[in-house]
């Protein structure tokens, strides 16, 4: 199985070295919207500080899978 890597950034990068086993690219999708998930919910407050948070997931030959975008503006 083909390795891809999740790239976040959130005030600094933070490179995947390690990579994930996933079947295709369609399993590299679904699976950067479950991990951004987990670690939007794991920010919890610290989400709302207003910087942009990203991830971008790359196969093993370094072609680009998918790059997932979100920013947090509080509205009072």
């Amino acid at each position: 199985m083909p390795l891809y890597f999740f790239h976040t950034r959130n005030g600094g990068d933070y490179v995947d070295d390690d990579g994930t086993e996933l079947a295709d690219d369609t399993a590299a999708r679904a699976e950067a919207i479950i991990t951004a998930g987990g670690v939007l919910k794991d920010l919890g407050a610290d989400f709302w500080a207003g910087q942009d948070w990203s991830m971008r997931v790359e196969s093993e030959t370094g072609g680009a899978v998918c790059e997932l975008l979100f920013t947090a503006k509080p509205r009072s």
